[in-house]
């Protein structure tokens, strides 16, 4: 397959004026000829970004298929993606259930709450705040009553929501808003009479970075009056209270994915302002992490990496709850990366049943076709932004009264296993299929059972529900979460008639030599002709985040439309533990790119694609890595796609999150970090008269993660630059932000870049 004629020719690009700005850096000389659209204010970059609006339309006219995987796009979502989900897995409070459920013709997810023997009900719907769509839910949290909830709510993608608390009664508005600064976890006290929260610093002294404190806010109080209870200068902090109001975690870090420094108070009742810390672990040396959990019992658990790149599972003491004292339960597994545990209650230890989990068992055999990606951060079991997982029960309480239910992921692969309170594995638990569990989680107040999301690649996302006492997990039922499936050709499973895609996991040598993973999803044989043919490939490669399987209507429009998607597991995500993610980290960033590189260069080699029918595709991160791949290896490539990524890697610390930022990619204010920023920042590797691909970059107007002056420099080096006569266009969306959006303008992004990449790589073409 060829591409399209017309995409030779000569494009007049918006004028761009070029600065004559060189700057002397760590002995190097660094041009920056865009930095005047670092700001979007000014008419000179409005009418810039204008003109780039009008070439974009003049293109997007020209791609064949872009009303049909508009279609296709749009069908699919409707059974539910990572970004746009159907259903999530409930939190219980007492008697109620409380969860997110979208239903195909809705555009954002509807937060709702089902009574014990009674169906659900909407609780809040974003669309009826702000019927533009415009406005997310970013968080939320009820009481451990389940009478009050604090949620948060933030508008056009910026990010900085204003947090209230509804009576869940009568969806009466009780308190707010809160301006915490930044999503924040909500952890409420015992009585519901308030809660603490996490919110940047009043008070910022000149030039150094915002504080992040931990409030306590009591209802109906002034919020501008909250007690400041812990405070730190490290940009991440997280709070989590136990379920009967007496332990409080509170954790910080200085970046995304780097060790934290983890401490414990004790709350006492009518002095909760007053908190005495005691640092646990402290990880900021050795990169290591930890969380507590709090299970029944007073019991206080841990998950670290800690001497355990793969996860171990730990007791703690509360006679010497320091890290050095806790007691390993259950160690690692090598290869299997830990992802969530959850702590249960024992049945009665009289009963036939607890007899019968007390017996070691095998799994039963499972078989469920494929396996499609979005990412999951790892193992967040909670709702709300900062919680995290971990387990292990506490010597001498009793821990023959609670088991342990773990989720692993094995070469992409999940598994449960449930342990007794000692850490013994007693079973292995009959997973859904080989693809992904997610957000495991089990009631605060001691029900024998755990709820997680599970999808594949070609399995819409479901709900299913753990019971101890039959250690089965059953789908949860119909009329909780039950998401219709879109009519018309296009399913989420395979069609009548049609076998499902074709998956498979290949192991392919990096440019050093290191075995990397990568899935190949094709075209189950058949219609389609064998042989090269067009390719979509991904990688994310940072921060320590996972591709593994998952339910992806990108993937599957482009596989159906005849097309191969490839997902390279490359160095600096978690698949294989937290050593791979240090081996694409920081000085070792060009690892993951050289890996991703070298899945460019497997595919074309053993003939699953061309040059001319490769596509290669990213956001934030990911966006990073295709960036990085274009401006080294732009022979290689006949499509790029580029989403709100990182792109100028010398002064991306200025700019958005960028200081949370670098423990992961280095500080380009270190001479010895410099180099290795520069040497692969897109950028500045453009370089004018090469001959690049196609290229569609992808930024909202104001992005408070990314900001997007790095997407709009990135344009104008590339459309000053390039000879080949292949686009560069710049897709710029008002309205919406780095995180969650509107089903319909997320079906819309997807549908363009799967069409610019066919328009590119010959798929559908005759």
């Amino acid at each position: 397959m060829a591409r399209q004629e017309g995409v030779k020719e000569q494009i007049v690009y918006p004028a761009a004026r070029r600065q004559e700005l060189v700057e002397k850096l760590h002995g190097r000389t660094v041009a920056d000829p865009y930095r005047w659209l670092e700001s979007d204010e000014g008419a000179e970059c409005a009418a810039w970004l204008a003109a780039q609006d009008d070439l974009l339309a003049a293109q997007a006219a020209t791609w064949p298929q872009r009303e049909m995987f508009h279609r296709a796009v749009a069908e699919l979502a409707g059974n539910g993606a990572v970004a746009v989900p159907a259903v999530t897995p409930p939190l219980r409070r007492a008697g109620r259930r409380f969860f997110l459920h979208r239903a195909p013709d809705q555009e954002l997810p509807v937060l709702m709450v089902a009574e014990d023997g009674e169906p659900p009900r909407g609780l809040l719907d974003p669309l009826v705040v702000d019927p533009s769509g415009r406005t997310t839910l970013d968080a939320w949290r009820p009481s451990w009553t389940g009478e009050l909830l604090a949620y948060q709510l933030s508008y056009q993608g910026d990010e900085r929501p204003a947090l209230w608390v509804m009576e869940v009664a009568g969806r009466r508005v009780v308190d707010g808003p809160l301006v915490p600064g930044r999503a924040t976890p909500t952890a409420w006290l015992a009585g519901d009479d308030g809660f603490y929260y996490v919110t940047l610093s009043r008070s910022r002294g000149s030039g150094a970075a915002p504080q992040r404190q931990v409030r306590l806010h009591r209802l109906g109080h002034d919020p501008d009056r909250d007690a400041v209870v812990f405070e730190t200068c490290s940009p991440q902090l997280s709070v989590k209270i136990s379920a009967e109001g007496r332990w409080l975690m509170l954790s910080c870090a200085p970046g995304a994915q780097s060790g934290n420094l983890l401490w414990l108070a004790e709350v006492t009742a009518g002095q909760e302002h007053v908190l005495r810390p005691r640092l646990l672990h402290d990880g900021s040396a050795d990169g290591a992490q930890a969380v507590l959990t709090f299970g029944p019992g007073g019991r206080i658990y841990a998950i670290t990496d800690a001497g355990a790149p793969f996860g171990r599972v730990c007791a703690v003491d509360l006679a010497d709850p320091r890290a050095p004292a806790w007691r390993t339960l259950i160690a690692q597994d090598p290869p299997a990366v830990l992802t969530g545990c959850v702590p249960l209650p024992a049945l009665d230890p009289d009963s036939d049943v607890a007899a019968a989990i007390a017996r070691p068992t095998a799994p039963d055999p499972v078989s469920v076709p494929g396996t499609a990606l979005d990412l999951e951060s790892a193992a967040d079991a909670d709702p709300d932004p900062a919680s995290a997982p971990g387990i292990g029960p506490v010597p001498g309480s009793g821990s023959e009264e609670v088991h342990l239910l773990l989720s692993r992921s094995r070469h992409g692969a999940a598994e449960l296993s449930l342990h007794d309170g000692e850490g013994r594995q007693v079973a292995e638990v009959p997973t859904p299929g080989p693809g992904s569990i997610t957000r495991l989680t089990a009631p605060a107040h001691g029900a024998a059972e755990a709820w997680f999301g599970y999808s594949d690649f070609v399995t819409a996302p479901a709900v299913y529900r753990f019971s101890l006492r039959d250690r089965r997990c059953h789908p949860a039922a119909p009329a909780t979460t039950a998401v219709p499936a879109p009519s018309g050709s296009v399913s989420g499973s395979a069609e009548p008639g049609q076998p499902p895609p074709r998956i498979r996991r290949i192991t392919y040598e990096s440019l050093d030599g290191t075995p990397v993973r990568m899935y190949l999803i094709s075209p189950a044989a058949g219609p389609h002709a064998p042989g090269p043919r067009p390719t979509l490939l991904t990688a994310y490669g940072g921060f320590g985040a996972s591709c593994l399987p998952a339910y992806s209507p990108t993937i599957l429009a482009w596989v159906r439309a005849g097309g191969t998607y490839a997902i390279a597991n490359v160095r600096g995500g978690g698949e294989q533990g937290t050593d791979w993610h240090a081996a694409g980290r920081g000085p070792n960033k060009p690892n993951a790119f050289a890996d991703f590189i070298a899945a460019a260069t497997w595919l074309i080699d053993h003939r699953w694609t061309t040059p001319r029918q490769l596509a290669i595709k990213g956001a934030s991160h990911s966006g990073l890595m295709v960036a990085a791949a274009l401006t080294q290896r732009p022979d290689l490539f006949a499509a790029v796609a580029c989403s709100a990524a990182v792109l100028d890697m010398v002064r991306y610390p200025y700019f958005g999150l960028g200081p949370w930022w670098v423990t992961e990619f280095g500080d380009p204010d270190q001479a010895d970090q410099f180099d290795t920023l520069l040497g692969y920042s897109p950028y500045h590797r453009v370089r004018p008269g090469s001959a690049y691909p196609a290229v569609l970059l992808i930024s909202p107007h104001h992005d408070a993660r990314v900001d997007s002056m790095h997407t709009r420099k990135m344009t104008a080096a590339l459309q000053h630059a390039t000879t080949s006569g292949n686009p560069i266009l710049l897709r710029y969306e008002e309205g919406v932000g780095h995180g969650p959006r509107a089903a319909s303008r997320w079906s819309a992004l997807q549908a363009d870049i799967l069409a610019f990449c066919a328009a590119h790589t010959g798929l559908g073409s005759p």
